[in-house]
């Protein structure tokens, strides 16, 4: 249908039902003008059939395009109708799904009218009565006063939306013909997306990396991917390029260096490629989504840049292991480098240029093992204050009964890690985007025996994962204690009073 030769208007007064009844093979097609894939189609047909769908998926399926298309659908076939749209983050609704629907609505084959400015993230066909908008608050209350007959609720990335939210969005879903779609990485075990595929009442779907075009359109499976057998079913460009199908969707070869740096078995493998819950998510000291959620913080979060720098350094311990230094001021981990094939000396060599680089008060490095040779290197160096940390020694953490908290001194960092990852806490930490690192973070697990809280060994991880969680523990170190107190600076230090430590295991 040629642009301008029909109004949306005209449209509708000929054809809502058929809008309505088909939204994946008329509406998009047809007044939008978008092709989806088959997933993207049964995510659409699951909403207009099902008062409530949620669909876990792997990394690249084109969730936020697909939600797009969605809230046009229901705002245009539905008269006075109301979409709410909302996810865990402003960025994630203004940037990345409304992005999205002020796309579709510009470009549409069929004018569709309404108001929408360029930066927007309401979109009004008459006033509040009739609209779409866009919501990411941890105010509940915002979420009141939405009423209309025909009323879809939109939750992007739900994995990382807060419980008390999802309570708020229950509550408007009261009148006859409302909708309610959760879709998103499964990054969390627990909370309603969790329970969601745990609940009877909802529909529910999957797509895995190998369920996605790129991937079908080849006969490319899981086992190729794992056996590297993918590359030779991909045609290419004379220039040697990948001719992918759909290059913006999730390919093959991300799927492959994703199982190389993280295996199978790997809590970020079943969330970004299997579209799986982490299994082992309930014992993994930082749950996948609780460090995504600090890697979008560290984009435009504040910390005190006037703090003292803390270098951890994690010394390798032989074989295919890497050192790692990780530099933290305040709230924010500035930055985490790896280190291959260093001596002690040589990497004794690297801190001291960091610390001068970027003027830091303490170094903390793991002395055990080769570590001990890093520490003898920087004692004598004067304008360098080195920490040696021994993980395996005790923790000198009590609860209010003046029992142990934890098993020793790597079980106490760790946690004093999560705590600051807790995204209920007060005092959230930012991290930079890393692959390596997000994975590190998540790899650990831990256990709660004879009252203690207990942090698997680095070589029970190395074993597990099939590599050494290096970045993870040089993040880790940083929660050291200080040696020279910082009365100014109290989240430096991994050291708390009992009480906000009793009961959090």
């Amino acid at each position: 249908m040629p642009r301008g030769k029909k109004s949306i208007e005209t449209l509708q007064a000929e054809e809502y039902a058929r809008m309505q009844e088909d939204p994946a093979g008329y509406f998009i097609p047809t007044v939008l003008g978008d092709n989806l894939w088959d997933d993207q189609n049964r995510i659409i047909e699951s909403v207009r059939d099902n008062p409530k769908t949620a669909w876990r998926s792997c990394h690249g399926i084109g969730k936020s395009f697909c939600c797009a298309r969605l809230c046009l659908w229901w705002l245009y076939s539905f008269p006075r109708s109301i979409v709410i749209t909302t996810g865990p983050t402003w960025r994630q609704v203004e940037d990345i799904l409304w992005k999205e629907i002020r796309s579709a609505h510009a470009n549409s084959i069929v004018p569709l009218g309404g108001n929408l400015a360029p930066s927007a993230t309401v979109l009004s066909i008459d006033g509040k009565e009739w609209a779409a908008i866009g919501l990411s608050t941890n105010d509940p209350n915002r979420f009141q006063g939405y009423h209309s007959e025909h009323l879809l609720v939109i939750v992007d990335e739900a994995a990382g939306v807060d419980e008390d939210i999802f309570e708020a969005i229950m509550g408007v879903l009261t009148s006859a013909h409302c909708r309610l779609v959760l879709i998103g990485n499964p990054t969390d075990i627990g909370g309603q997306f969790y329970r969601a595929f745990r609940t009877e009442g909802w529909s529910t779907g999957r797509t895995a990396a190998w369920d996605t075009p790129n991937f079908t359109a080849f006969g490319i499976t899981k086992e190729d991917i794992i056996n590297n057998t993918w590359e030779p079913k991909v045609p290419k460009t004379d220039d040697g390029n990948y001719k992918w199908p759909y290059p913006w969707l999730i390919t093959p070869k991300w799927a492959h260096e994703a199982f190389q740096e993280w295996g199978v078995n790997h809590p970020a493998w079943f969330a970004r490629v299997e579209g799986e819950f982490p299994d082992q998510g309930e014992y993994s000291v930082i749950p996948l989504g609780w460090i995504e959620k600090a890697q979008d913080r560290w984009i435009n979060g504040s910390w005190d840049a006037n703090a003292p720098i803390i270098l951890g350094v994690d010394v390798a311990r032989g074989g295919m292991d890497q050192s790692a230094i990780c530099a933290r001021q305040d709230r924010r981990v500035l930055w985490v480098k790896a280190y291959s094939g260093l001596d002690t000396q040589e990497l004794a060599g690297q801190v001291i240029k960091v610390y001068r680089e970027v003027g830091a008060r303490q170094a903390n490095v793991d002395v055990i093992g080769l570590g001990a040779g890093v520490v003898d290197a920087l004692k004598p160096i004067r304008d360098v204050n080195v920490s040696e940390v021994n993980v395996a020694s005790g923790s000198s953490v009590l609860d209010a009964d003046n029992n142990r908290v934890y098993r020793n001194l790597r079980a106490e960092l760790w946690w004093a890690v999560r705590l600051a990852l807790d995204p209920k806490g007060d005092t959230l930490l930012q991290l930079p985007s890393d692959g390596k690192l997000l994975a590190d973070l998540a790899s650990p697990q831990y256990t709660f025996r004879s009252g203690l809280t207990q942090i698997e060994d680095k070589e029970e991880t190395k074993k597990r994962i099939g590599r050494s969680p290096d970045l993870g523990d040089a993040v880790m170190l940083t929660f050291a204690p200080m040696e020279r107190p910082v009365t100014s600076l109290s989240f430096v230090c991994a050291t708390k009073p009992a009480s906000r430590w009793a009961g959090t295991t």
